[in-house]
Parts: structure tokens; sequence; C-alpha cells
């Protein structure tokens, strides 16, 4: 019974891991809607830019430990309503990516409060930029979001975006797999060999009877 009781444990928390891990996964794929805003606003040329960053998953619950910046790129003026590229993830924006940003800013600090990150960058010259924040939390990809920031013209005010769901990582799903497949073929293994390892019955009792 001991035994019994012991496999079933090791079996369970092997369970509650490949749960967890199969979660964390899944978080991975899920949109994140955002909120920014920038002091000064609006920006003043070649003056810092303190740029504030809010991120919520679709149950309006902070994303906490993300890896986030943010870039900025001259908008063509000649593209019309187009100008700013529509938010993707960074497979399908190579071609955008490609394009030296005008600013680039490091990776934002988490704040005190959870889910809002801070940044600084020097604003450029005046005129019309796309903002694109950039998260690159997983490996196997990252997702980008991209608006329309005024520098040195009218006030931005709060300015909304949506991160757009990124796919789950082949190493997330290989290490999931691991979890869900090794961990239940070890305690089989486990408790093959503590079993056959066992004296059978018939010396148990012949043990228990010697003089």
């Amino acid at each position: 019974m001991p035994l019994l009781r012991w496999t079933r444990g090791l079996i369970t928390a092997a369970c509650l891991v490949t749960l967890g891990v199969g979660a964390t996964a899944a978080a991975h794929a899920t949109l994140v809607i955002g909120n920014l805003s920038v002091v000064p606003d609006p920006p003043v040329p070649g003056a810092p830019l303190e740029v504030t960053l809010r991120l919520e998953d679709t149950l309006l619950v902070p994303v906490e430990k993300a890896h986030v910046r943010i870039e900025l790129r001259v908008v063509d003026p000649a593209a019309g309503s187009g100008a700013v590229p529509a938010s993707a993830i960074g497979s399908d924006a190579s071609e955008f990516l490609a394009s030296d940003p005008r600013v680039a800013s490091a990776r934002f600090s988490e704040t005190a409060v959870k889910g809002v990150y801070f940044g600084q960058v020097v604003a450029p010259e005046t005129g019309a930029y796309t903002l694109s924040v950039r998260d690159t939390t997983f490996l196997n990809e990252e997702a980008i979001a991209n608006v329309e920031l005024a520098v040195g013209g009218a006030v931005n005010g709060a300015i909304a975006f949506v991160l757009p769901p990124t796919p789950i990582a082949p190493k997330s799903l290989s290490t999931w797999l691991i979890w869900l497949v090794g961990i239940p073929l070890l305690a089989g293994i486990i408790t093959t060999v503590l079993v056959l390892r066992r004296p059978p019955p018939s010396e148990q009792v012949d043990e228990g009877h010697t003089p």
C-alpha cells in the first residue's frame, strides 16, 4: 500500500506540473491589450521623452514580466491612411523591421504597479512617426503593435494598442511533451523495478516463521 500511494503521488505531481507547463505555453497565444502615454505631450524634439505602457490580457489581468521596448520610424506622408503598418507578429513584418528606426529604446523597466512598464528615449525632430511596441518576451516569436505618434505637433493623449497573439514556441511545446510523456513513463519504470525487487509472498511468510 505505501508503494501504491507513493506511485499515485508521483503521477499526480507529474500531471500537475504538466498542466502548469501547458498553461504557461497557452498564455503565449493570447492577445495583449495595451495603453501608451508620453510625457511631455506633445513630445519636444530633441528632449527626453518618457513613455509608459500598461499591458493587460483579455480578462483585464495585468501582464507581468514582459520584455517590451519601442521604436520610432518616420511616417511616409505619401502613404496616406495606410502610412502606419498594421500590428503583426515579427515573422510577418520582416520588411518593415528591416528599415532602421529613427529612435529605439532599451528594454522597458517594470514598475511597482503590475502590468505597467516605463522607458525613456530622446524625441526625434518634428513630424509623424510610427511607434512600434515590440514584445520579445518569447524567443520563438515577437508581437508588434504599431500606432502613430506626433512629435512637436498636437497632443497625442492616451494611445490604445493591441499586441497580436503569437504561436506557441516549439521549445515550449517540446518541453510540455517531455513532461507529459516522460514523467508518467519514469514513474512506471520505478514502480516496476520496486515491485520486481520485492520478495515473493511465500518467502515473506517463511521468513516470518523462521525460529
